[in-house]
């Protein structure tokens, strides 16, 4: 788990958390409404950690993982 982390582009997210779950407050959208910035409140290698944790933070969220899954988690 991380504190609020400063604003990062989604691509600088990916690269500052390589193979892990991230869940981005998100503070810019892109010109189709996908997520294109935020602040990353919690990152972890597991899943079942982030989905037990998220459901104490509000806010327009995105959550994914910064890695290749090849059909299986992680």
């Amino acid at each position: 788990m991380v504190k609020k982390s400063p604003e990062l582009r989604i691509r600088e997210i990916e690269e500052k958390y390589p193979k892990q779950w991230v869940v981005v407050d998100i503070t810019e959208r892109d010109e189709y409404g996908f997520p294109a910035s935020g602040k990353v409140l919690l990152q972890g290698n597991s899943i079942d950690f982030i989905l037990d944790k998220i459901e104490s933070f509000q806010g327009d969220l995105y959550t994914f993982y910064t890695g290749s899954i090849d059909g299986k988690f992680e």
